[in-house]
């Protein structure tokens, strides 16, 4: 039953207040004064105290002091007479349930006793079910650190060879993308590079990166077309995600390192922008290709094309989170402004380059990034 300590240096009004909660299931316990009431606070916790505010030596606001202190769920009904109600809403502020006036009425103080004890239920109740959302919210960020390890141990690494340089660079907005990139080589002659963009981010988009990495991996390793194998990628997303509102965008690419042959294939991903050195321009190679994910397609209908690259020629792959930033104006980035970027860098080696592509565009005050980056840039010596 619920315990309340009754608190009065006056014993009349001790008894007058025990009698009109005695027929109710409380377990009572009076102290005439304040340092009789503190005497039996320090071994005895209470679910109320019921105290007069103007007592001698020791207070009502003392003891409301110490109840607050050691007992922090105990809730404190004090009673004060007229000329201390100003004092009363004082130690409400401090924590007090509330204050009755003298003289007590019978019905005003088992109204706020039941009121009370329901408080100190529900504290109870809410402090319960923070501690088990503490708790749940802790195992949350264990995992969703641990993905972002699984996730960043896809990212790439950086690739050198005597025909080519490869620099990669990945920031995810929150942590966990949506965005996934594959770099093989295939120990003869032919370098695959892919890299996705799936739509949303989070929890959902890294899982489902994860799960297209294995096909990614797999598709490029048996030494496909780039339009095959965004054909069969498109298959297996209608045939495993299907219904689910998720897509990509994608480029999948094959240089041959022999004579620089680049072959590729996108699909509704951003434009890959290539330096020409004896040109000396940029030039943007398009996406031929529809979303994977929104329909089927026959294999004749992906389209890949090739290029001729030489040597002094660089590759830039991206994901649409570096041209759509924004500076403080809200204007986004955009191809031009990238491009502009690249021109300043072109003379440094593709992993200095996306690397110093963040600074510039700090630099620049495109600092509202609203999507996932990733950046690879590709040399050929």
């Amino acid at each position: 039953m619920p315990s309340i300590l009754l608190v009065d240096d006056d014993k009349n009004i001790l008894f007058l207040i025990s009698e009109a909660l005695k027929k109710f299931k409380y377990d009572l316990t009076l102290a005439t004064g304040g340092e009789k009431a503190l005497e039996i606070l320090q071994e005895n916790e209470f679910d109320l105290i019921i105290s007069d505010l103007q007592m001698p030596k020791v207070s009502g606001i003392d003891i409301l002091s110490v109840v607050k202190e050691k007992y922090t769920d105990t809730e404190v009904l004090l009673v004060t007479g007229y000329g201390s109600i100003k004092t009363a809403v004082k130690a409400m502020k401090l924590g007090a349930f509330e204050y009755l006036s003298k003289p007590v009425n019978v019905e005003e103080l088992r109204h706020k006793v039941t009121q009370a004890l329901q408080r100190k239920e529900l504290k109870i109740k809410l402090a319960k079910q923070q501690k088990a959302l503490d708790k749940y919210h802790e195992m949350i960020q264990r995992d969703l650190k641990l993905a972002e390890q699984i996730h960043q141990s896809l990212v790439p690494q950086i690739y050198k060879n005597e025909k080519i340089e490869i620099g990669v660079k990945y920031l995810p907005m929150i942590g966990l993308g949506g965005d996934f990139a594959d770099i093989y080589y295939d120990g003869e002659k032919y370098i695959y590079l892919t890299l996705i963009d799936v739509t949303g981010h989070g929890i959902s988009a890294a899982l489902l990166v994860n799960r297209i990495c294995s096909e990614v991996r797999k598709l490029v390793r048996e030494n496909l077309q780039p339009a095959q194998i965004l054909y069969d990628l498109n298959n297996f997303i209608m045939d495993v995600f299907d219904q689910t509102g998720m897509f990509l965008t994608t480029f999948t690419t094959r240089i041959n390192t022999d004579n620089y042959e680049f072959s590729y294939a996108g699909s509704a991903h951003p434009a890959l922008v290539l330096w020409k050195n004896e040109k000396n321009r940029f030039e943007k190679l398009s996406s031929q290709n529809v979303i994977i994910g929104f329909e089927r397609k026959d294999a004749n209908e992906f389209i890949q094309e090739t290029v001729q690259l030489k040597s002094g020629d660089k590759l830039f792959l991206y994901t649409d989170g570096i041209v759509e930033a924004e500076n403080e104006n809200k204007k986004a980035l955009g191809i031009i402004g990238f491009i502009n970027i690249l021109n300043r860098l072109k003379s440094f080696p593709a992993n200095e380059i996306v690397e110093r592509i963040i600074d510039n565009l700090q630099q620049q005050y495109y600092t509202q990034v609203r999507d996932d980056i990733f950046l690879i840039a590709v040399d050929f010596n």
